[in-house]
């Protein structure tokens, strides 16, 4: 496995992520309003990204080699529409999810041959976000497909 972007991995879960989760388990949060709690927590992520570049502190992101567009996507890997992985090789990849809220999710996966890939680490809350658009989007296709008959 390729460790150098284990740091950038590492780093993609901010500190109010983990204050809200050890909050949440403490039962901390359960008068609040969730979708406004997740609005504030936004928030502060944008306000401290933007001290931390006014600053200088943040390095930036490695950039990536390559830049693919998924083909099908499932709750434990996705696939493309071109041979471009060598089966069995591990690989880093940053996701734009286009949600409401833009977010970017990093994961590590498996190519299963050479199209295919099979998630094999992923940050908790990060997992959360990718099954919840995985399941979003599997509903929309059922939508679709009803409309079509």
């Amino acid at each position: 496995m390729d460790f150098k972007f284990e740091l950038e991995f590492n780093e993609s879960r901010s500190n109010i992520d983990e204050w809200l989760s050890h909050e949440k388990a403490r039962g901390e949060s359960e008068n609040s309003d969730p979708l406004t709690l997740k609005l504030l927590v936004e928030l502060y992520k944008k306000v401290d990204e933007l001290s931390n570049l006014i600053k200088n502190e943040k390095t930036p992101p490695k950039p990536l080699k390559h830049m693919k567009i998924t083909d099908k996507i499932g709750f434990e890997g996705f696939s493309f529409d071109e041979n471009c992985l060598e089966k069995d090789v591990i690989y880093f990849a940053k996701i734009s999810l286009p949600l409401f809220i833009k977010r970017e999710i990093l994961l590590y996966f498996k190519a299963v041959d050479c199209k295919t890939a099979k998630i094999v680490r992923i940050a908790r809350s990060d997992e959360k976000e990718w099954s919840s658009y995985v399941a979003e989007s599997e509903r929309l296709e059922i939508r679709k497909q009803k409309g079509n008959e």
